[in-house]
């Protein structure tokens, strides 16, 4: 009987503790779900611009609208059609005209309608490439505002560490002032400096609110609406050398794409002003209602009451215009050029921009690696070998209050430096036109 009980006993402490183990799973597994909706990651911060922005949005409907203009422009005139009743009825020799029915189409010159799909498709080109070139800046603006943040947080991080690491030093420098081993000065200037660092943090936080609501602008989201830490960036070597991204600028770059698709515009355009010397037709069709002749009126061989139709072909005269014309194509010429000159200039522009880039991410990689493999390591030791000189009484407070600055500002450099790889990594993507460092997102 014992036995049983016992058993029992074993079988509901082990259901129980199922149960219990079931649910800690569970919390513990919404925490952990929690824990890591709070890091905010690049590639959501991108990914999420490019499908909430509305300014990204109304271009790409603009893009939409312009192709719909191609299809309009290759179409004919709508045919017209036309009644004539005739009041006081006209009399013929098969009989009275009682009311006649007309149609007519224009058909332009051959040529003319294609070229008008030509200018049309290129202007919707143009369209496509200014939202790419909105894309790009989309993206762009998105990883400079997201590695602001970092920088912040970062920046915020450390000052805190320096603040405690002060207050420390600020306990240190009363001991020593309370055994008549230091002065007051010391405390005096360690309290100083606590105060800098708590000024530095107020700062910090104001520009963390500014970079949080510039993601949300992006994002069409409210201003105050909450984002998460971002994630930690490992910085990768760029790779692609400085004439490869030339040529690759050269190639896609998509606001050289959009001047390029502006001069096949202007180039159908001239062509189309110059077949404004040549004349349009419209072919025309007239039918006419006939009532027999009265019994007064001789008869016609040709035979009473029969209906008649004709058909007409009219063409406009366009020499007469000619000096129109002439300024037409002039017009379309000097728009051609200047479509030319402006590829040409924005090519310039596109490649300084590239060197420009390619330059200052060098600069903030090589920055990285100093201040990460040789300042950083060696400013720390100096610190520590301050703060132990100190309490030794080897070494002043200033040379320790400055061992730290030292530190700090080192620290704040090193992912300054980071965030400015980010940034200008991103500026070159967009005057290039293609992502360069996907992996390191």
């Amino acid at each position: 009987m014992n036995l049983k009980y016992i058993k029992n006993g074993f079988f509901f402490f082990s259901r129980l503790l199922t149960v219990v183990l079931f649910i800690v799973v569970i919390f513990t597994g919404i925490a952990i779900a929690e824990d890591k909706s709070d890091i905010l990651k690049i590639r959501w911060v991108i990914d999420e611009a490019l499908r909430m922005n509305p300014e990204l949005q109304s271009a790409e409907l603009s893009w939409d609208a312009s192709k719909e203009r191609v299809p309009q422009v290759r179409a004919l005139d709508d045919p017209n059609l036309g009644f004539t009743y005739y009041g006081e009825q006209t009399q013929t020799r098969v009989g009275e005209v009682q009311a006649g029915f007309t149609a007519s189409q224009k058909i332009p010159f051959y040529g003319k309608l294609r070229l008008k799909g030509e200018v049309a498709e290129s202007e919707a080109q143009v369209f496509g490439e200014g939202y790419r070139t909105l894309e790009r800046v989309v993206i762009a603006k998105a990883k400079s505002a997201f590695y602001e943040l970092f920088w912040v947080h970062k920046s915020i991080n450390i000052d805190e560490e320096n603040k405690g690491l002060l207050q420390r030093f600020v306990k240190i420098a009363e001991v020593k002032y309370a055994t008549a081993k230091a002065t007051q000065q010391d405390v005096l200037k360690a309290q100083v400096e606590l105060s800098r660092i708590v000024n530095e943090l107020i700062t910090l936080e104001q520009l963390k609110e500014t970079a949080i609501a510039r993601i949300n602008t992006l994002l069409n989201r409210h201003p105050d609406a909450l984002l998460g830490t971002p994630e930690e960036i490992d910085i990768t070597e760029l790779t692609v050398s400085l004439k490869e991204l030339y040529e690759k600028a050269k190639e896609i770059s998509p606001e050289l794409s959009i001047l390029k698709y502006r001069i096949e515009r202007d180039k159908a355009a001239y062509e189309l002003a110059k077949k404004q010397y040549f004349p349009d037709f419209t072919l025309g069709f007239n039918y006419n209602l006939i009532n027999d002749l009265p019994s007064t009126v001789m008869s016609s061989p040709v035979g009473e009451g029969r209906d008649s139709y004709s058909g007409t072909l009219s063409m406009n005269i366009p020499i007469f215009q000619k000096r129109k014309y002439d300024a037409g194509v002039r017009e379309a010429d000097a728009r051609l050029k200047s479509s030319e000159k402006a590829y040409k200039n924005m090519e310039n522009m596109t490649l300084f921009s590239v060197k420009d880039y390619h330059f200052k991410v060098q600069t903030a990689e090589r920055l990285v690696k100093l201040y990460r493999d040789s300042i950083i390591p060696q400013a720390e030791q100096s610190l520590k070998a301050a703060e132990i000189g100190y309490q030794a009484g080897q070494v002043d407070f200033l040379n320790l209050i400055d061992s730290q600055r030292v530190l700090l500002d080192f620290n704040l450099a090193f992912y300054r430096a980071v965030a400015d790889f980010g940034i200008n990594i991103a500026g070159l993507e967009r005057v290039v036109g293609v992502e360069l460092l996907k992996k390191s997102q």
